[in-house]
Formats: structure tokens, C-alpha cells, sequence
């Protein structure tokens, strides 16, 4: 979009505390793909409106959230709300006159789907002398009135219509209509038609819808995740093994399977604990995010390391795997050994696999094999675990 627009400012209104959507967090900062709604919000306006003022207005809980989010995007420090959007709107219009602007765009954050279609249509009106423009939505349900669960009356839905933001106001005339009222109103538009002025609409997007209850969350969900990123399934497996103290050593007379201690048994041999099945499941999720592998980041040379509960391991290589927006789908193991019986212990350990990587742990699945009393496992001797673990990545594109 040209930029012609250096007498507009734009005010993102996330100062409510969405009481109506039942959750701990206020609705502007609850996150979807790593960005909080405000920040889709500043993102997307940034994009339409390169190099416009952006003033945040926050309520008092979350004042310092909201500051950090907009020192990263480079936007204005922001400013306290008051009790209604009416006290927030006016408080906002004061910090903003330093930029004398002559245009005005408010927008509520709990719209979070911006339109460009929209902005560019109301833009077109910034080189004419408007009062307020807004983008508004034709009703396609029947209308009635009701009064404790029964219907009252109908009404007729000609020439009625659903008000959405942003709405695009002349500075000048709407900090004035603020100093004039006495009464609150619910938008900017209402303000303006109470004092006798033209409001104009445009068409609206259905798309843009304000987000008021949590269903209205997952409505919008597939849409605050980015749709336009392309997922492929990644696939990593992972193998280990070690060996029995054959020394019985009385003093460590148990092993750890998966994070969970089993007793009367001869320790296993290793650096760290010795956990086969988590060295294995951690390194068929390094193979996913092509990182090597567990003796690559977590050296057996490293006195560091040295019985180092391997949770560590297996939590570190789920951060990698987090921060390439990796999830995983599931994880199939087998644990090979004599003794002990695993389907003694493997709910425990699924559990335990599942709390560790913050996964169900219905997407876990553990087997054990026995070696038929061949070879060393047989002999019992030792321990091996096999792991593979399948998992949604975003696709990279390869140069040529």
C-alpha cells in the first residue's frame, strides 16, 4: 500500500480483560503460534500501514506485558485505559496529539483477522473531509427480541446492519465529541451519530470477527494459526544400549527406564543414568531436527554429564524441536531385555514421557521384546531400546 498516510495514527484498543471468555489470561495476550493476539494485531497493521504510529492502549494487569511486546515491534510505549472503551479511546486521542494527525484509525484488538480489502477501502477517504467511516456487515439471520428465553417480537432486519472496526474518524472532530459527552458509548460511530454527524459505511469482512466468548476462539483458531505455512511429516529414529554391572555392586542395585526407577536389579553401565529408552527416544527426536545425535550435544567425555538424569537430555532435544514449531504426532518404542518385565512399568513410563515432553501420553507407545535368550540380552546382560518418533515440521524450501 503507497504511503500517503502521514497525518494517521492508529489506536489498537487491549485494554479488556474478556471476562466473558472464562480464562486466566487476558484475551489480547493469549498466544497462537508463538504470537499473542495483540502482536497478530501490530503485525498485520505494520504490514498495511508501513511506518504509521501504532498506540497500544493497555489496562493496568497487563501494562508491562503489553510494553514489552511493543518495544520488540518498534511501535509507541503504550497508554492506560480507563473503565469503559469509551474512557480508553479519549486517553489514547490526548497521547496522540503531539502527532497532530488528521485521521484516526481505532481498532478493537479482539479483532485480530485485519482485512486489507477493508483498510484500503476505508483509506480512500483520507483525502476527503469525513467525519467517520466504518466497515459493516448486512445481517443474513432473522431478528427477534427476547425476554427470558421466550421470543418477544420480530424485527425487520431492512436497513439494519453489524458494526465492525476499524473505523476511520477525523481527530480533530472525535477528541472533541469526547470532551463534549457526558454519556458512554460502545463505539466511535454511536459517539458520532449521538452529536448529529454523517457516519458512512462500507462493506465489512465476515472474517473479521470480534472475539467475545471462547467459542469464538476456536472458531477463529485455524485462521490465528498460520495457514499459510505448510506442515510435512518428519520421521527420526533412535537407538541404545548398555550393558549390566555385572559386579553387583549393592549400592546401586537399580536401573532408570524412562525416567522411572526400578529396583532389585543390577545397575546399567554409562556415563549419565544410563536410560536407554530416553537416549533413544531423544535421539529420534534430534534425528527430526537434524542435530546429531545425544553423544553429539551431551558428550560422554564431559565430566558435566556424569550420571546426569537423562529427563535433561530428552527435554533439551524437545526445546530444539519446539523452537523449529515442531510437533510431535507420536512415538513407538520397544525396550529389548530379559528382565525386568516392561509391561509391568510401561504405563508409569509413558506417563512420566508424556509429563517430560508436554505431550498426551496417548501418543506414546511402549513394547517390550525379548532376545528368545540369544546373544547378550539373552544372557541378560544388557538392555536396547529402539525409538521412533514421527512429528509435524514446517516444510523448508531448499535452494536449487
Amino acid at each position: 500500500m503507497r504511503k500517503i498516510y502521514d497525518n494517521l495514527v492508529i489506536v489498537l484498543l487491549a485494554g479488556g480483560v474478556g471476562n466473558r471468555i472464562h480464562k486466566q489470561t487476558s484475551k489480547q495476550l493469549i498466544n497462537f503460534n508463538n504470537e499473542t493476539i495483540l502482536e497478530k494485531n501490530i503485525i498485520r497493521f505494520q504490514k498495511y500501514l508501513k511506518d504509521v504510529p501504532i498506540q497500544v492502549v493497555s489496562n493496568k494487569k497487563d501494562i508491562t506485558k503489553v510494553n514489552e511486546i511493543n518495544k520488540k515491534n518498534n511501535i509507541l510505549l503504550p497508554v492506560l485505559g480507563g473503565k469503559e472503551r469509551h474512557d480508553s479511546v479519549y486517553n489514547a486521542l490526548v497521547t496522540i496529539e503531539k502527532f497532530n494527525p488528521k485521521y484516526v484509525l481505532i481498532h478493537d484488538t479482539a479483532r485480530p483477522l485485519i482485512s486489507y480489502e477493508v483498510i484500503k477501502k476505508l483509506l480512500e477517504y483520507c483525502d476527503n473531509d469525513i467525519t467517520c467511516v466504518v466497515p459493516t456487515l448486512n445481517l443474513t439471520d432473522s431478528i427477534r427480541t427476547v425476554s427470558k428465553k421466550l421470543i418477544k417480537d420480530v424485527v425487520n432486519r431492512q436497513d439494519k446492519v453489524l458494526v465492525q472496526t476499524p473505523q476511520l474518524c477525523n481527530y480533530k472532530l472525535l477528541i472533541d465529541a469526547h470532551k463534549k459527552s457526558k454519556k458512554v458509548y460502545e463505539d466511535e460511530s454511536s459517539l458520532f451519530l449521538s452529536n448529529g454527524m454523517k457516519v458512512i459505511a462500507i462493506e465489512g469482512d465476515p472474517f473479521t470477527l470480534k472475539i467475545t466468548y471462547e467459542k469464538d476462539l476456536k472458531l477463529l483458531e485455524p485462521h490465528l494459526c498460520d495457514s499459510n505455512v505448510k506442515y510435512i511429516t518428519k520421521i527420526g529414529n533412535g537407538f541404545d544400549i548398555h550393558r549390566f554391572d555385572i559386579k553387583k555392586s549393592t549400592d546401586k542395585n537399580f536401573i532408570h527406564l524412562g525416567g522411572i526407577k526400578i529396583n532389585n536389579i543390577n545397575s546399567l553401565i554409562g556415563h549419565s543414568d544410563a536410560d536407554v529408552l530416553l537416549h533413544a527416544i531423544t535421539d529420534s527426536i534430534l534425528g527430526i531436527v537434524n542435530k546429531g545425535d545425544i553423544g553429539k550435544l551431551f558428550s560422554p567425555s564431559d565430566k558435566k554429564w556424569k550420571n546426569a538424569d537423562s529427563a535433561l537430555f530428552l527435554k533439551h532435544a524437545s526445546i530444539m524441536l519446539k523452537k523449529e514449531k515442531g510437533r510431535i504426532n507420536n512415538i513407538d518404542t520397544v525396550i529389548i531385555c530379559e528382565k525386568p518385565k516392561i509391561l509391568n512399568y510401561s504405563q508409569k513410563i509413558v506417563e512420566n514421557i508424556g509429563r517430560i515432553l508436554d505431550i498426551n501420553p496417548k501418543r506414546i507407545s511402549i513394547k517390550g521384546k525379548t532376545s528368545e535368550s540369544m546373544g547378550f540380552i539373552g544372557r541378560q546382560e544388557g538392555i536396547a531400546a529402539m525409538a521412533i518418533t514421527s512429528a509435524q515440521i514446517p516444510e523448508i524450501v531448499l535452494d536449487d
